[in-house]
């Protein structure tokens, strides 16, 4: 580890783990507050609340690739029918729908239920991105029975003839698809004339419905939902409930109804988590800080750092005054800058003391960009524990509203701001999170061919803090239809760079919320990355496993393990990686790979033979050993475990080589007398010994390989 840069080791530096990473790429922090209103970040999404702040966490929604299970159960519980439903089955019946609407109002969980309801309830649904070429597309022969496309751009819609094409192999594969669409009007009519379709506008249903049908999915007691809405005052629900109300808004209420103890809901928090800053409130807000450059620095500082300690964000904000120079005030002071004209009558400008320690209160600042400083809370990261009194805007959404309405509005500020956001990396590797969130949005906001310059400048970096930003940047970007496939392409393109910081940043965009709703591009990508673990290759090696690791852990075991079975029949690198990520993946989620076990599917035979395989390397024994004597430990304790080991045992005694020859004896020399396993090891042992015959490949080794 050089000193110019203390930390390499990213999953060391900023506690980053394989389900914190599957956790929308923010590290994770456990967060204690008694009593304390937690407000994360931006919500966005339809009747389901999905929090996106720089402490968010909960798996991404799936862009590419299999639709999780979990995430179709969830936007089907509690889901209200709009009125437009009906027509649109029947339009889905043609193989094809198109559904517009503005952000917000629920598309993407109505859209599942379109695809859920339509294929008799099936889970089994698999999402496209946005730059798919639907005229040369096929599906994918997975069994899957509906598919979602995110945005799909201009310049890949199908003509007719390719239309009638898609409409066919979508009735041969018995699928459907939903196409998902902004609300611009001028495409849609487009859309309409051209391909002789009927799109269908999302509106959401009416907040009421909303409201009732999401309350009882979260609480199915009859009686106590009765109970939660009597203690409200009367009127106070109709008066939240007012139309124009966005699902997601209506979901935060009910959350809150939800999880409110014996004394019911608090009307104030209720009112609470529908306040939301609109943009027309921004030019006030930042009227009076336009001749006031600490308070311009502090609510930028917020901006970006809302939840950090308010020393973080003090410290932050007078940084970026200081990298700005005087540019963030109308004025400067005597002898700085340009030379100005003396004002009327001859009398001293009276500038303020830049040095005045006392210059402006805590509580002024927090006040004049209306935030305010949280009660303590104890938060735990990595390997010890610390307090923070956390800044928070009042308004919900403040700090994004804020970020974009500056960003586009002063042509020169976002150099300016790119420039700081690249400077508080600097010796702080935890602001990797908030960093990469803003530039990944401010990529979607300046647009433009080189909307991604900014980021692309951070992922060569030598800090590996400067890399994490990048890759979370590049997550929050790909979120943009219009910049999912330039992400793609760069990603593809430093994948394949001699340049390790640029193969490393690849690799952990991957563990991020790009790779995780993109699982079958994410390990393509990482394949391609890794260049074995030699010299500097070991960061990119390390950050390749991290990753893996994370995409098991976000619901993907299924798909990793058999593609970590392909590599492993490679030579050279892949099986390398293959072998090593697998030492992993076994110690991270036992759980998994002993319910495949015990299911006896495909995955179990594949799991058996990758086993076996690293048993009989020399190198990595002494690790799987380890993991599975881990294994028949704990199944001592949960009877469902214990078939699923012996299972396994006996798996490999039917075909006993080197490796699992040395694991029976470990086994049986085990000192736990409970053991699970032992027995499976007794009679391998004495079987080989009597020298039968499916114990040959043991027998090629002097006293069977057992040293």
């Amino acid at each position: 580890m050089s000193a110019a840069d203390p930390g390499e080791d990213l999953a060391d530096e900023i506690g980053l783990g394989p389900r914190d990473l599957a956790m929308d790429g923010v590290p994770y922090s456990l967060i204690i507050a008694p009593q304390a209103n937690i407000n994360t970040g931006s919500v966005r999404g339809g009747q389901h609340v999905a929090n996106g702040g720089v402490l968010a966490h909960g798996r991404p929604e799936a862009h590419e690739g299999p639709i999780p299970a979990p995430e179709v159960q969830g936007a089907c519980a509690g889901f209200a029918e709009p009125a437009w439903f009906g027509t649109a089955l029947a339009e889905l019946d043609g193989g094809i729908l198109f559904l517009y609407g503005a952000a917000g109002t629920g598309r993407r969980t109505a859209a599942l239920n379109l695809l859920q309801r339509h294929s008799g309830s099936s889970t089994d649904l698999c999402a496209l991105d946005g730059d798919v070429d639907l005229s040369a597309w096929r599906p994918a022969g997975t069994g899957a029975r509906g598919y979602l496309v995110h945005g799909l751009l201009p310049q890949y819609l199908p003509g007719p003839a390719a239309l009638a094409s898609l409409r066919r192999l979508l009735r041969d594969a018995d699928a459907r698809m939903v196409v998902m669409l902004p609300h611009e009007p001028d495409r849609i009519r487009a859309l309409a004339r051209d391909l002789h379709v009927v799109p269908v506008r999302c509106d959401p249903p009416p907040p009421r419905a909303v409201f009732d049908a999401r309350l009882r999915a979260a609480v199915p007691d009859p009686d106590r939902r009765g109970r939660l809405l009597g203690r409200l005052e009367p009127g106070l629900l109709d008066s939240l409930l007012a139309p124009g109300l966005l699902p997601f808004q209506v979901a935060a209420l009910v959350t809150t109804t939800a999880a409110s103890g014996g004394d019911g809901p608090d009307p104030a928090e209720l009112r609470e988590h529908l306040d939301s800053l609109a943009r027309t409130d921004v030019p006030e807000l930042l009227g009076p800080l336009l001749r006031d450059p600490e308070g311009l620095a502090f609510l930028l500082a917020t901006c970006v750092f809302e939840g950090f300690d308010h020393q973080v964000v003090r410290d932050k904000a007078d940084r970026l005054l200081a990298l700005a120079d005087g540019r963030l005030g109308d004025v400067l002071p005597n002898g700085g800058g340009a030379a100005r004209e003396d004002p009327p009558g001859g009398g001293d400008r009276k500038q303020p003391n830049p040095d005045f320690v006392f210059r402006r209160s805590l509580d002024e600042l927090l006040n004049v960009v209306r935030a305010g400083c949280g009660p303590r809370e104890i938060r735990r990261h990595n390997r010890f524990t610390y307090s923070v009194e956390p800044v928070r805007f009042t308004r919900h959404r403040q700090a994004e509203t804020v970020l974009q309405y500056v960003w586009r509005q002063y042509g020169q500020l976002p150099g300016l701001l790119t420039e700081w956001l690249k400077a508080a990396l600097l010796g702080d590797a935890e602001l990797a999170g908030p960093v990469g969130q803003v530039m990944g949005l401010a990529a979607g906001w300046g647009g433009g061919r080189r909307a991604l310059r900014h980021i692309e400048e951070l992922a060569g970096t030598d800090r590996a803090s400067g890399r994490a930003a990048a890759a979370y940047a590049l997550g929050v970007a790909a979120r943009d239809t219009v910049l999912v496939g330039e992400t793609k392409y760069l990603l593809r393109r430093w994948s394949e760079r001699s340049d390790w910081r640029l193969r490393s940043t690849v690799a952990c965009a991957c563990g991020t919320e790009f790779g995780l709703s993109r699982p079958g591009v994410a390990l393509t990508l990482l394949r391609s990355a890794y260049r074995g673990a030699k010299g500097e290759e070991e960061k990119v090696a390390r950050s390749v496993r991290l990753s893996l690791r994370s995409l098991s852990a976000a619901g993907n075991q299924s798909t990793v393990l058999r593609r970590i079975a392909e590599w492993a029949e490679r030579p050279g690198d892949a099986a390398q990686l293959a072998l090593d990520v697998l030492l992993e993946l076994l110690d991270d989620d036992p759980e998994w790979f002993l319910a495949e076990l015990r299911a006896a599917g495909e995955d179990a035979a594949l799991l058996t033979a990758l086993v076996r395989r690293i048993l009989d390397d020399d190198d990595r024994f002494d690790a799987a050993c380890r993991v599975l004597i881990d294994w028949c430990r704990v199944a001592v304790w949960m009877a469902e475990l214990r078939s699923a080991v012996e299972t396994l045992l006996t798996d490999l005694a039917r075909d006993l080589g080197r490796g699992a020859l040395r694991l029976f004896v470990e086994i049986d020399n085990d000192k736990d007398p409970e053991i699970v396993g032992r027995s499976v090891a007794q009679y391998a042992l004495t079987a080989w010994r009597r020298g039968d015959q499916q114990y040959h490949r043991a027998a090629g080794y002097p006293n069977g390989g057992i040293s």
